[in-house]
């Protein structure tokens, strides 16, 4: 019954309802690009009056449990931005307040429903308890995190943490190839560095940038050297295998355990670095203190 209450007083996004669930601080907002040009800036207010919130039933991936969310349902929100026209895009870049920048295809979208959240409705606090560096953190997930309906989809379950945002507060619809031209490989590329660019898009540079594009939680992976430069490819296979392996502690999670073709990945993301480290033509000496 307590819990009903709760999702009926979340649910209740009239005017008197809305300064309930913004607080006393600023009202939560998300910024909308195209092609990195400003679309529009819409506050959670704005947002529920196009879009009908609702509860949200997901497997949480990062504390890998059913959890309940007060979401509105994140095509609508595409379609009255931008207009059905955002379907003929390539992909959708996520910004999130600490830099974390991960990239979604338009074609996963259209697949699978994906939600707008900003509450959870299955207990007090807008957070989540996440493994980190060995230990369950209280995180805050404000103002905006992107879950997905994968309950009855095993194969997006399956996929883990890749596409949840949290923290969000800037879409943008993007060409890779013209957002992240540095980040590219050089032209006659051979298809594994293809292969890599891509598994580095998905799995990597949501943390880490290369040639001064993409995340910025992480070290840039090509300046001002590559880790193809000072470590051993079998070293470099184990890091990105499981990092907690060799650092105890290490902040980076190890690639998705339940990835298919999990081998095969990691070989063409550390191909591609190789080829990017080459096309930059800078080599450097490996380091004497083993760091």
């Amino acid at each position: 019954m307590a819990r009903c209450r709760r999702e009926g007083r979340l649910l209740a996004t009239s005017s008197l309802a809305l300064p309930l669930l913004l607080g006393a601080g600023a009202p939560p907002e998300l910024d909308f690009a195209r092609h990195s040009e400003p679309v529009a800036r819409l506050d959670l207010a704005s947002l529920v009056r196009i879009a009908e919130a609702r509860p949200v039933r997901v497997f949480e991936p990062y504390e890998g449990r059913e959890a309940r969310f007060v979401a509105l349902p994140f095509e609508a929100v595409l379609d009255a931005v931008y207009g059905v026209a955002w379907r003929d895009e390539e992909e959708l870049l996520f910004t999130c307040r600490d830099g974390y920048q991960p990239t979604v295809p338009v074609a996963r979208l259209r697949a699978h429903r994906a939600w707008l959240a900003f509450d959870r409705a299955d207990q007090d606090g807008f957070a989540i308890l996440k493994l980190e560096s060995g230990e369950r953190k209280r995180i805050d997930l404000a103002p905006f995190y992107l879950v997905w309906e994968n309950l009855e989809d095993e194969a997006l379950r399956l996929e883990g943490d890749y596409g949840w945002p949290y923290q969000l507060v800037g879409v943008d619809l993007i060409r890779a190839r013209e957002r992240f031209p540095r980040m590219a490989p050089p032209p006659g590329a051979d298809p594994e560095v293809l292969a890599g660019f891509a598994a580095f898009r998905i799995h990597c540079s949501r943390c880490h940038a290369l040639n001064g594009e993409g995340g910025s939680i992480g070290a840039d992976l090509n300046r001002p050297r590559s880790p193809v430069e000072y470590r051993e490819r079998e070293w470099l296979r184990r890091w990105i295998d499981d990092p907690s392996r060799i650092v105890p502690n290490a902040r980076m999670p190890r690639l998705n355990p339940a990835l298919p073709d999990r081998d095969r990945v990691i070989d063409e993301i550390l191909g591609y670095l190789e080829a990017m480290s080459r096309a930059r033509g800078t080599r450097v000496a490996e380091p004497t203190d083993g760091g």
